[in-house]
């Protein structure tokens, strides 16, 4: 969306754009009749020439700090004991460890409508920072962006329903861009990461040598968890 010279500020669209799929929060009114103008009146954004009147801006610390997920995080790992945890679908353990979803569930939908998925975002970001070769994520993003979900049951039962439900809905989703229905219930992806060539010997020890991504804590969920609904963490101990 934004190079990072072009210091982008937080604005009224880039909020409607990027934060809101392009949606306001009057769009609700038109959506569901039980809301009412007392239900939504905070959550709309103010006018410019308001804003302006008083001298507002929204300034983003990523325009005057150098933005390094991976060194920041290590930071905060040394200092104040940050955890991380090792994901099923990613290189990356430092990100999300404080959700169930996002790299689960969460992750599978954004496979299946864009054709690509977090890992893809996690290995663009260490090639521009130059801790990879293009060829090492590429290789990255077929190892991982396959894998299977570690909670997608735990996710079921939350939502009272059976996983054959959840996926029937789920495969409502996917993009024939991106995914051929080959016979019922079985579908070949054609992602992406399948249309570029690479490396596709890379091995593991290679990755973890070039871009060291440290797990600190044991947050697999061995045993059953209970299900968070509000606040973050982890049941059983503090992730932040």
């Amino acid at each position: 969306m934004f190079s990072h010279e072009h210091e982008a500020e937080m604005t009224r669209r880039y909020r409607k754009d990027h934060d809101l799929m392009g949606f306001e929060a009057d769009d609700l009114l038109s959506v569901f009749d039980t809301l009412g103008e007392k239900d939504i009146w905070q959550y709309r954004y103010p006018d410019d020439s308001d804003l302006n009147s008083i001298g507002v801006r929204g300034i983003y610390l990523g325009n005057y700090v150098r933005w390094d997920p991976k060194v920041q995080h290590e930071q905060m790992m040394r200092e104040y004991g940050y955890k991380t945890s090792a994901f099923n679908r990613t290189f990356d353990c430092y990100d999300y460890v404080d959700c169930f979803n996002y790299m689960d569930v969460h992750d599978l939908l954004k496979l299946y409508k864009h054709g690509f998925s977090k890992v893809t975002d996690h290995a663009s970001r260490e090639i521009r920072f130059g801790r990879i070769t293009r060829e090492q994520g590429l290789s990255l993003v077929r190892r991982y962006e396959q894998k299977p979900l570690k909670y997608f049951e735990l996710f079921c039962e939350w939502l009272n329903v059976t996983p054959r439900a959840l996926n029937f809905i789920l495969d409502q989703h996917r993009n024939e861009r991106y995914w051929e229905n080959c016979s019922p219930g079985v579908w070949e992806f054609r992602g992406l990461s399948h249309l570029q060539a690479g490396n596709s010997s890379f091995k593991k020890h290679e990755v973890i040598k070039n871009n060291l991504f440290i797990s600190n804590s044991n947050l697999e969920h061995k045993k059953r968890a209970k299900y968070i609904i509000f606040g973050k963490g982890y049941p059983q101990g503090s992730v932040l």
